[in-house]
C-alpha cells in the first residue's frame, strides 16, 4: 500500500491515531504501542499518551508482538490487555469499553466481540498468557495456543461491523475510504 499500515490515512486521522484514541477513549491505560525496533517512522508518530513497546524481531510475527505487549502490561501489574490491530481502525469506542467492563470482571478468560456470529477484534487476553505465547510452536497462532492450554473464551456479541473490517489490502483500503464519504 506504499507505506507503513499505521501510517495510512483513516478518514483525517491515521490508523495509529484512531487505534490507540478507541483503546484510550475506552478507558484503558496505559496504551502501549509494540512497534518494530527499527520503525523510526511509527514511533515518531505515536499519540502523546502512548507507550512504545519495541519488538526486536518483528519477523516472529504476530504471536511475538503480542506476548511483548502482554508482558509489557503484566510488569505494570495489569491482569489483562486489550489487544488492538493496527488493521482494523473502524472499532467503535463502546466494543472496546464493553471487553474491557467483561474483562474486569472476568480477568482470566479471552474475550472476543462477535458481530453477526463472527470473531473480530480488538481481543481482551489474561496477561498471565505472556510466556505461553512466547513459547509458541511454529505456526501456532494466538487462538492455538488458548486452545491447547484450554483457556475460556468468552464471545460478547456487539452491533459493530468494525470489529471486522481487516485492512490489509489496497482494495480494503478503498473500500475504507470509500465508506468514509458516504
Amino acid at each position: 500500500m506504499g507505506r507503513p499500515k499505521a501510517l495510512l490515512d483513516a478518514g483525517g486521522r491515521t490508523f495509529l491515531e484512531k487505534v490507540c484514541s478507541t483503546v484510550a477513549a475506552a478507558g484503558v491505560q496505559p496504551v502501549l504501542v509494540v512497534v518494530a525496533h527499527d520503525a523510526q517512522e511509527i514511533t515518531a508518530a505515536l499519540p502523546k499518551d502512548c507507550v512504545p513497546v519495541p519488538n526486536p524481531n518483528p519477523e516472529l510475527g504476530q504471536v511475538s508482538s503480542m506476548a511483548l505487549g502482554l508482558e509489557a502490561a503484566l510488569q505494570l501489574g495489569k491482569r489483562w490487555a486489550l489487544v488492538a490491530l493496527v488493521d482494523h481502525p473502524e472499532v467503535a469506542v463502546e466494543t472496546a469499553r464493553l471487553l474491557a467492563k467483561a474483562a474486569d470482571a472476568e480477568p482470566g478468560a479471552v474475550h472476543v466481540p462477535t458481530y453477526k456470529g463472527e470473531r473480530g477484534h480488538p481481543v481482551v487476553v489474561p496477561t498471565a498468557l505472556a510466556p505461553s505465547l512466547f513459547e509458541a510452536q511454529e505456526g501456532e497462532g494466538a487462538r492455538d495456543v488458548f486452545s491447547r492450554l484450554g483457556i475460556l473464551v468468552r464471545e460478547h456479541a456487539v452491533d459493530d461491523p468494525g470489529i471486522l473490517l481487516d485492512v490489509d489490502k489496497p482494495g480494503d483500503l478503498r473500500k475504507l475510504r470509500s465508506r468514509d464519504r458516504k
